[in-house]
C-alpha cells in the first residue's frame, strides 16, 4: 500500500458544506467516488484544502470512515493528522487508523515548530513518536509556515514507515534541494510535491508524484500529466499544463487562505458541489477572484467534462 502513496496522483479534496456549515456527506461521498474514477492514486482527506482545522474529531473521523466505505478497497485511503504536540498527535493518529486511514500526512505541529530553526532531529522524533503509535505509512509535510531545513529528510528516513514528504513550501529552488536529498535516501524517502503552481515543474525535477489539493479538480488530466511526466514526455506534460495552470496559479495567489473559496467555487461551476460554502473564519470568495475565474472559464472551457475530477468518463 505504501507505493500508492509515493507516486501517481493523490488528491487532497476540499470539504463540501451545507448552508448551515454542517457536512454535506452526500455530496461528499459522490465527489470522493469521482475522484476514484479520475484515476487518483489514492485519497487525502483532512488536509488543509478541506478546512481541516475547523473540522471537529468526529467529523474528520467520519470524512475517513465515509471514504473507506465509498472507495471499497479501489484506492488507499490516507487522512491529514493535524496535532499541537507529539502525544496528541500519537493519540488522535490511533483514532483515525481505527476508523480506516490506511496511512497519515503528519502536519507540522503548530506553534512549535514555526520558531526557527527547527533540528532535523526535533523533526524526527516527532514523526517517530507516531510511528511508535501507529503501524500504517506516514507522509511528512513541509510547509512555508514551517519549512523544513536540510538534513530533514536524511533523519526521516530512520523511521522504517515513514515513506515520503509532502512538499508545499511553493519554493522551486527548495524543491529542487529535496528531490537531491531525497536521493541520497536509497529510495526510502521520496518528495511529492504539494505545490500547486509549479505541479509539472516538480514532477519533471524529480518528484515521482503529487499529493495536492488542485487535483480535486481536473483529476483524470493531472493523472494523464503525471504519468507524462514520469515516462519523460515533457512536451505532453506541459500541454496539459498549459490548460491547467493558468487556474492553479490563480486559485493558489496571494492571499493564499483563499484558495479554498475558489477551489470550491471551480467545483460548483463544474457541477461537483452544490455551492462554495466555507467554514468562519474562512471568507468567501471575492467578486474579484469570482469573476477572474469565469474568464478562464471561458478562456480554457474548464466547464467541459474533461476537467471534472473523473474526466469524460
Amino acid at each position: 500500500m505504501s507505493s500508492a502513496l509515493r507516486s501517481g496522483v493523490i488528491p487532497a479534496p476540499v470539504m463540501p458544506f451545507n448552508l448551515d456549515a454542517s457536512p454535506d456527506w452526500p455530496t461528499f461521498e459522490r465527489y470522493m467516488a469521482e475522484l476514484v474514477e479520475g484515476g487518483a492514486s489514492a485519497i487525502a482527506v483532512n488536509m488543509a484544502a478541506a478546512e481541516v482545522t475547523s473540522l471537529e474529531h468526529s467529523e474528520q473521523l467520519e470524512a475517513v470512515e465515509r471514504t473507506r466505505r465509498v472507495v471499497a478497497g479501489a484506492v488507499p485511503v490516507v487522512a491529514g493528522l493535524v496535532a499541537t504536540y507529539t502525544q496528541g498527535a500519537a493519540n488522535l493518529a490511533k483514532r483515525l487508523v481505527d476508523a480506516g486511514a490506511e496511512g497519515l500526512v503528519v502536519f507540522p505541529p503548530l506553534p512549535t515548530f514555526s520558531s526557527k530553526p527547527i533540528k532535523p532531529q526535533m523533526i524526527a522524533d516527532h514523526h517517530a513518536g507516531i510511528a511508535a503509535a501507529v503501524d500504517v505509512p506516514l507522509v511528512a509535510f513541509n510547509t512555508g509556515n514551517a519549512t523544513y531545513p536540510k538534513g530533514t529528510i536524511k533523519a526521516l528516513a530512520e523511521i522504517p514507515t515513514l515513506v515520503a514528504i509532502k512538499d508545499a513550501a511553493f519554493n522551486i529552488e527548495l524543491s529542487a534541494e529535496m528531490v537531491d536529498e531525497a536521493a541520497e535516501t536509497d529510495g526510502r524517502i521520496v518528495v511529492m510535491t504539494g505545490n500547486d503552481t509549479f505541479i509539472v515543474e516538480a514532477l519533471l525535477l524529480g518528484s515521482p508524484g503529487a499529493l495536492i489539493g488542485y487535483a480535486g479538480t481536473a483529476t483524470a488530466e493531472l493523472v494523464a500529466m503525471q504519468r507524462h511526466a514520469a515516462a519523460g514526455r515533457a512536451t505532453e506534460a506541459y500541454e496539459i499544463w498549459g490548460r491547467l495552470g493558468p487556474l492553479a496559479r490563480l486559485i493558489w495567489s496571494a492571499p493564499l487562505r483563499d484558495y479554498r473559496p475558489r477551489m470550491k467555487y471551480t467545483l460548483m461551476r463544474q457541477g461537483v458541489l452544490p455551492n462554495m460554502v466555507t467554514r468562519a473564519p474562512q471568507p468567501g470568495i471575492e467578486p474579484a477572484d469570482k469573476a477572474a475565474i469565469d474568464a478562464l472559464f471561458d478562456r480554457y472551457g474548464y466547464a467541459d467534462a474533461r476537467y471534472r475530477p473523473r474526466g469524460r468518463a
